[in-house]
């Protein structure tokens, strides 16, 4: 009888791990048994070459919940109709268990769907197990052509393992962590584990694969994965263990099984992950070089794309481009410092969804102005601020630094669009912006506010389209996604410090040094010795640094942003101030400065039309001003997301909170 390998989640007889079986059950050659793979190094490494695709499609960069980054279901962008509206149906609160979204979005067989939730992670999570069963049980030989390479793989599976167990611990927190093949006629009790149980857990299966996989793959195997990523790996997980979602919070009706081990704050867990992000940043090859550092590249004079064209008037630094776009002409500052990312996550029709109207694109997802919001203004004394450094709310902060006559040279609400963030051009199109060798119009034509296909808040994403593809245009034009990058490791580095141990110059001048790389302007020097503002630029730094990177979604979530007692007096605020939502969007800037973080609306800007205005575009004059767009669903609950009853009932073990 064959033993043809039938892998379930968790042992259950209703989903099957497509993963491992559509691999081992080809037909109609006939049935591959585990002995047909595991005794032949060529098939059980294309299984582990699969699990790397499935492992992209748990985490995919731009990918979320079906067609949509988790930015459009966060105060970075918003979502649009199409393929059936899924982002805007989650910020509308419509996920519960049974919901259309959820249960489509659970979907495994599916093509449209996603690996990004509870059941296809642990399909993805046995299918590394299985590997790492078979290998063990039928002593897989090694590659002829490359010994030692089976030692690699195991390594990397035990990574993507570690990595499985990390993503079901972003989006649910507590949960088992399975490090074995369950057998289906013997179900064992399962239990949702400590979060820092899980990530002591994930670091060790690190440690396991850091001691097997090399310090690098630069050629063929480029974006396997390395001991950086290991090392990386181990940083982000401890990092989630020191933010107040799991280090001294409390949440209402709070039923997780560590809830009290979660209330008690400790300091020692932001050591932990300053020590783990350290130990990347300073890891250092056999040749004696570090083999992370930040990305240089084409200097201030260069503003040209890849094919050699200005599409910006001068607004986009080429070194910006070189971080993100394209796929072989950026390879350099991905060796640089690029961790952990899956080459070609997007493909080339991405251009198309993201390109604005007039430039043959659909817009499916635009920033929003909380966003915009973010990016700062260089102050006459030649350092980088808030444009909002001078507002009641933030007053307390800046206005020692800079005074009310040098912010009001630095920044006009009315013009907002000059002296910002270089990081600003590359990532945002905004009314008056060059694109594709013409000027964006958000006022009138096919790009306007509301147009079909158009922009809802006023902005087009930028990042990762450099203007140089066109619709039908030859080559290749796929995109390579980030997960983790140095500049990650540097901000988990810097917060973790600064919390422990208070602000440092050490911190100080690595921001600095963060902010040069993309030509910012430096922090002011009060920061270096002033905690609390040294921590509200390191957050600001990673709202601009990694944005559209995977990092708002969640961050804004382990920090319990939304409930926080800061941003619900900041929402009681806008909610006290007279007339439409219109007019308190305009409002609250006015006086209070940056929008309340509670996730429960988002804003744009639009042009208006004034003879006085600073904006010109078309032969008109504009000036712009600030809109509502719409109010959002954020609840309690909406910290973790919730397992399939269906799951529950099979592994028998409790909902999350508040579902």
């Amino acid at each position: 009888m064959k033993n043809t390998i039938k892998l379930l989640l968790l042992g259950c007889t209703a989903l099957l791990l497509g993963a491992c079986e559509d691999y081992l059950d080809k037909t109609p050659q006939g049935d591959k048994t585990e002995e047909d793979v595991f005794t032949r190094f060529n098939e059980t490494e294309s299984l582990i070459n699969r699990l790397y695709f499935y492992v992209r499609a748990a985490d995919q960069p731009l990918v979320h919940i079906r067609y949509f980054s988790d930015s459009a279901c966060t105060d970075e962008c918003e979502g649009s109709s199409a393929e059936n509206g899924w982002s805007n149906k989650f910020n509308e609160g419509d996920w519960e268990p049974g919901s259309q979204l959820y249960t489509s979005c659970n979907a495994t067989t599916n093509t449209g769907a996603c690996h990004t939730f509870w059941p296809a992670l642990y399909q993805d999570i046995r299918c590394a197990n299985v590997i790492l069963e078979g290998i063990e049980k039928y002593n897989t030989p090694d590659s002829e052509i490359r010994p030692g390479t089976l030692s690699k793989r195991i390594g990397e599976v035990l990574f993507l393992r570690a990595y499985l167990h990390y993503c079901v611990l972003k989006s649910y927190g507590e949960c088992p962590y399975v490090d074995y093949t369950v057998d289906p006629n013997n179900l064992p009790a399962f239990e949702r584990e400590n979060v820092h149980s899980i990530v002591e857990k994930i670091c060790r299966d690190c440690d396991e694969a850091y001691a097997r996989v090399p310090e690098r793959y630069l050629a063929e195997e480029f974006g396997r994965v390395e001991k950086g990523a290991c090392l990386a790996l181990k940083a982000m997980a401890r990092w989630i263990a020191a933010t107040p979602l799991y280090n001294g919070s409390t949440l209402k009706g709070d039923t997780r099984n560590y809830a009290s081990e979660y209330q008690r704050y400790d300091p020692a867990r932001w050591d932990a992950a300053a020590a783990a992000a350290k130990a990347v940043i300073d890891y250092t090859t056999e040749t004696g070089e570090k083999r992370y550092t930040l990305y240089q590249g084409a200097d201030k004079s260069q503003t040209t794309n890849f094919g050699g064209v200005d599409e910006s008037n001068g607004m986009v630094y080429t070194r910006l481009w070189e971080l993100f776009s394209g796929t072989t002409r950026s390879l350099e500052a991905k060796k640089t410092e690029w961790i952990f990312f899956f080459q070609q996550a997007k493909t080339v029709g991405y251009h198309n969804d993201m390109y604005p109207p007039s430039s043959q694109g659909q817009a499916r997802e635009v920033p929003v102005q909380e966003q915009v919001d973010e990016y700062e203004v260089i102050g006459p004394d030649g350092y980088g601020y808030p444009i909002y450094a001078l507002k009641e709310n933030h007053k307390a902060l800046y206005g020692n630094l800079i005074s009310e006559e040098e912010m009001a040279k630095a920044y006009d609400d009315e013009n907002p669009y000059v002296n910002r963030d270089p990081r600003f051009y590359r990532d945002i199109i905004y009314h008056g912006a060059m694109f594709k060798g013409q000027w964006i119009n958000t006022a009138t034509g096919a790009d306007a506010i509301n147009a079909a296909n158009s922009t809802t808040t006023g902005y087009f994403t930028h990042k990762y389209l450099d203007g140089y593809y066109t619709k039908g245009m030859s080559g290749d034009w796929a995109f390579d996604g980030i997960l983790i990058r140095l500049g990650t490791i540097y901000l988990v580095y810097a917060e973790s410090v600064t919390r422990s141990k208070g602000a440092t110059e050490e911190v100080y001048n690595m921001l600095n040094e963060l902010r040069a790389r993309s030509f910012m302007a430096p922090i002011p020097p009060a920061a270096k010795t002033n905690k609390e503002l040294l921590l509200d630029y390191i957050l600001r730094e990673r709202r601009v640094e990694l944005y559209h990177e995977k990092s708002r979604f969640f961050s804004t979530r382990f920090y319990l942003e939304p409930t926080s007692d800061t941003e619900l007096a900041k929402e009681s605020q806008w909610n006290s101030l007279p007339g439409t939502n219109d007019e308190k969007a305009q409002q609250y800037f006015a006086k209070y400065g940056a929008y309340p973080k509670t996730q429960h609306r988002i804003c744009g800007m639009r042009p208006v039309e004034d003879p006085n205005g600073k904006i010109e575009v078309g032969g008109k004059k504009y000036r712009m001003e600030r809109f509502w767009k719409e109010d959002r669903v954020f609840l309690e609950k909406h910290y973790l997301f919730p397992i399939p009853t269906e799951e529950l009932q099979r592994a028998n073990i409790p909902q999350n909170p508040n579902w």
